[in-house]
Formats: structure tokens, C-alpha cells, sequence
């Protein structure tokens, strides 16, 4: 670090060992001088960062630690800017990784359970804090020499409802400990414990059940792997290991242990509860509030008495609220043969599911203009969909869920939502002045999969689109209905297949060029 003195770190910071370094990114034992204790500190350069998201990464993660308090959670002892340095500091926890500590393999029974026990209780008090790590894995779990577990690196974690979970962002995590629904972009704490499965499984196993000869393949084996042979291998484990591993590894999150907390309860630890401590500004900020309240109360039951003395009528305000509403809630069961839009209600009309212009994101969008400012011309549109889509009116790109509320001129409009990882999906519908229209959508709920295996490869055709090369890193997502699937490789004859998709089920296709013949 060329910037900063090589002694003392941002005035109060005196290093004993560098124990990594890149262009932007430095981590140092050393010694915190006001502290008088050994620390690990991680710095990082903000000038020229090649990736903004790093600085980020870098204040979440101080962020996310500086709320908890657990003895299987590092700690944070305090972050801050020098200069153009981010840094922070965590306690120093003299430790190995687990990752060495399955390569070993020498731990008894009793040691192993009393790891996932730790891990659980961790993962635990991060969940009933709405925090998500997302990159469990042997290599961010430490122990120290009385095997004394903590969760490291909380890089990628997030918190649930904070603002940027409005928005989309880039699938993170590593490949061989991802559940299904964060490689399709999902953000759920049951994420932590699928990965907390793998990571058991390990423990007990000494290996990754889930692991392909590449990245492709483990991302498969993860998403439409047959579970059943995962389950059946952990026979000769002790029942409750069984039942907590597998409540852990389910594929479907419904099937899933729900909490940390309900695995625990399989190694008989009950009532595992965490309540934080507020700081003394919380406190303090705490009881502001709650006079302000109480003040507020106080001054609208006071004008509130005194109309009623006075015999004067409380002045009336228009809301929401007061709007009837009309829901068009989702049909699962419709079939994309017929075209008809999934969720239709009486007032909806069929489903158009033409292909989307994409220059139609450059036209303005004029979808509230009228002849007249009479609010009766209007009506309101709420969108709720899951995991999240652009959303399109009328050919118009307006805005991106996971929630969106409109208003729109009354009569016919198409929507049309958006989402990488699955097909564009479109709909007419009415507005009505004065009503307010509901639309939900859930992808995942009204698409199966498609799953190619071709020997040995293929560009995959669906009704005469293109639509990938194999192997492919994830399955196709296909509205219900008939498909004609073909196989392209120019070293011989097509291979064709007609199939037929069911919703929220998978399609295994498995073609072979070489049996073929060329």
C-alpha cells in the first residue's frame, strides 16, 4: 500500500503481517493501538475501482456486521474513510477455515453436530435480523483450536426490504452452495439454509453432492438434480442428522426447513431466540419517537373534541383506500395452447404474448394524457410480480417491479413484463374510471422447465427460435403448452421432439447425434 504509511494505518492502526493484497484490496493483522488488542484489517482503494459495486460490498458488509452480536458471528469493531481508503476492522479470531477442517476429517460425531448446531444458531439470529449472507460455504466458516465456529465475510449479504431490494442485480453467491431460487434470482433467507445443507452434507459425507465437472453441470444438478439419491446416500447417518439435512437440501422451497430455527429443534435445541441490544442512540432515539407520538395523539384527540363541541364537521380528504377494487388473480392451470392470458378475471381479456419491440423503450410515454383533467377519466393499476420484470404499457417501458401502482386513462391497454430468465409475457386489459386493477404475477408458478441433454452438443430451436447451445447453464422456462424442440449440430441430421409443458414441472430431453448417424 503505497499511499498510507507502512507502519501505521490510518493513525491508529500499527500492522504486524500482510496476509493479502491486490490492486484495490489489502487485509493486515495488526495491532489497534487505542484498542491495545490485535485486530484483521481490510482496506480498500476506492480511486479507480474497476467495479463500483466493491465500495458497496465493502460499507454493507461493516454495516450488516455493526448490527449483530453473537458469539457465531464476527464482529466488527469500527469501519470509516481516510483519505481515499475505505476500511474496516473485525476482531482477530486466531482460526483455520472448515474447508481444512473436512479435508482432515477428523472430527468424531458429537464434534460435527455440535458445528452445524453453531452454524444454525449464527444463521439464526441473522435471519430474525432480515439478514440474508448468501455465500455460506466451508470457506467463510472459521474455527479456532476448541472448534468454536463463526460465519466470516458478509460481502454479499443484503438486508431484506432495504431499498435496493426494489430493484434487480446480478446473481451472486458460489456456484456449488446456491439454492435453486438464487440462481433464478430470487432473494430468500431460506437460501442461507439450503447452502447450510450443502455445507452438512460435507461435514458428514466429505463431499459436495452437488458438484458437475464444470459449472454448467453443478447449476443443473442443483436446479433438476434427482434429490432422492441425495437423501438415500445419508442411510447410515443418525435419524435426526438425516431429518435436519434433509429438510435443509429440499429443491422446493415450500418443502424446505422454513427457520434455522426448526432445523435446531431436530439436535433438540429449542427456543433459540435472539434479541439485540440497542445502543444507547437507538435508546435515546427510541423514546423521541415515542414522545413525538404521543404528543401527535394528544393534539389530534384535542381538535378532535373540539369539534365535537363546536358541531362542525371533521374536514373530509379523498384516499386510495376508498377506491372498489378489482382483482385478477393468477390461473395456473390455463394452457398456453389456447393462448389465454394466465389470471384472467372477467374483466381481463386474453392473452396476446407478442414479441416485444425493443425500441419501444425510446417512445415517450404518454399513457395518462386526456382531453380533460376530470380524475373520472382515470383509473388505477397496481402490479405486483415476483421475482420481479420490466414492465411495458402499451409498447412503453414505465418502470420495473417487484411492486408498481399507475394511473391510466380509462379503456383497453397491453402489458407486457419482462425477466431474463423467463419468456415475455403479455396481456390486455381495462381500466375502468375510478377502479383500481389489480394484476399479480408469480414466474416461477406458471412456467416448467426445459432440461437438454444432447451428445454431443446442439443449438436448441424451440418453434423455430433459437434458444441456446448445450450444455446449457440452466433449464428453459416455458409457458404450459406444446413445443417442437430440435437439436442442431452442422456434423449431422437435425434431431426433432414434440413435447408438452406443464407448469411448474420439468422436461428431460435427452438426444444423442452419434446414435443417429450422421
Amino acid at each position: 500500500m503505497e499511499k498510507v504509511a507502512s507502519e501505521i494505518l490510518f493513525e491508529k492502526f500499527e500492522v504486524i503481517n500482510l496476509l493479502k493484497k491486490d490492486d484495490n484490496t489489502g487485509v493486515y493483522l495488526a495491532n489497534h493501538i487505542y484498542l491495545g488488542k490485535k485486530i484483521i484489517l481490510k482496506t480498500l482503494d476506492t480511486d479507480n475501482l474497476p467495479d463500483k459495486t466493491i465500495l458497496e460490498r465493502f460499507k454493507r458488509e461493516a454495516k450488516i456486521l455493526a448490527m449483530l452480536d453473537h458469539p457465531n458471528l464476527i464482529k466488527v469493531l469500527d469501519f470509516g474513510m481516510y483519505n481515499n481508503f475505505f476500511y474496516i476492522s473485525f476482531e482477530y479470531f486466531e482460526s483455520r477455515n472448515l474447508r481444512e477442517v473436512i479435508n482432515k476429517n477428523n472430527l468424531s460425531l458429537d464434534e460435527k453436530i455440535d458445528l452445524m448446531v453453531q452454524l444454525l444458531k449464527a444463521l439464526n439470529v441473522a435471519h430474525q435480523n432480515n439478514i440474508i449472507h448468501r455465500d455460506i460455504k466451508p470457506e467463510n466458516l472459521l474455527l479456532n483450536s476448541k472448534n468454536e465456529l463463526k460465519i466470516a465475510d458478509f460481502g454479499l449479504a443484503l438486508i431484506i426490504n432495504e431499498n435496493t431490494l426494489t430493484h434487480s442485480s446480478s446473481i451472486v453467491g458460489t456456484p456449488g452452495y446456491m439454492a435453486p431460487e438464487q440462481i433464478r434470482g430470487e432473494k430468500t433467507s431460506q437460501t442461507d439454509l439450503f447452502a447450510a445443507g450443502i455445507v452438512g452434507y460435507e461435514l458428514f459425507m466429505g463431499f459436495n453432492p452437488f458438484l458437475g465437472k464444470d459449472i454448467s453441470e453443478t447449476l443443473n444438478n442443483i436446479l433438476v438434480g434427482d434429490e432422492s439419491k441425495i437423501f438415500a446416500s445419508m442411510q447410515n447417518l443418525p435419524v435426526n442428522v438425516q431429518q435436519a439435512l434433509t429438510g435443509l437440501l429440499k429443491q422446493e422451497l415450500r418443502e424446505r426447513s422454513k427457520s434455522a430455527l426448526e432445523t435446531l429443534k431436530c439436535f433438540g435445541v429449542e427456543d433459540e431466540i435472539y434479541k439485540p441490544v440497542l445502543h444507547n442512540k437507538q435508546k435515546i432515539s427510541t423514546k423521541v419517537t415515542l414522545v413525538l407520538i404521543s404528543v401527535l395523539l394528544l393534539i389530534i384527540l384535542t381538535i378532535f373534541g373540539l369539534q365535537l363541541i363546536l358541531h362542525k364537521p371533521m374536514p373530509k380528504k379523498v384516499i386510495n383506500a376508498e377506491i372498489p377494487q378489482k382483482s385478477l388473480a393468477i390461473d395456473n392451470s390455463m394452457s398456453q395452447a389456447s393462448k389465454t392470458a394466465i389470471g384472467e378475471s372477467k374483466n381481463a381479456s386474453k392473452d396476446i404474448n407478442k414479441p416485444l419491440d425493443k425500441k419501444s423503450e425510446k417512445i415517450p410515454l404518454q399513457i395518462q394524457s386526456g382531453t380533460s383533467n376530470s380524475a373520472a377519466h382515470f383509473g388505477r393499476l397496481s402490479i405486483e410480480c415476483f421475482p420481479w420484470a420490466e414492465v411495458y404499457i402499451d409498447g412503453n417501458k414505465i418502470d420495473q417491479t417487484p411492486v408498481v401502482d399507475y394511473k391510466l386513462s380509462e379503456g383497453m391497454h397491453q402489458l407486457t413484463f419482462v425477466h431474463p430468465d423467463f419468456p415475455s409475457y403479455s396481456r390486455d386489459i381495462k381500466i375502468i374510471p375510478n377502479d383500481l386493477t389489480t394484476i399479480k404475477i408469480n414466474f416461477p408458478e406458471m412456467v416448467g422447465y426445459l432440461k437438454c441433454e444432447i451428445y454431443p452438443w446442439g443449438k436448441i430451436i424451440i418453434n423455430g427460435v433459437y434458444k441456446g447451445t448445450t450444455p446449457l447453464q440452466k433449464p428453459i422456462a416455458l409457458f404450459p403448452g406444446r413445443y417442437q424442440v430440435a437439436a442442431v449440430n452442422p456434423g449431422f441430421s437435425p434431431l426433432v421432439k414434440n413435447i408438452n409443458i406443464i407448469a411448474k414441472q420439468t422436461y428431460d430431453i435427452k438426444m444423442n447425434f452419434e446414435s443417429n448417424g450422421k
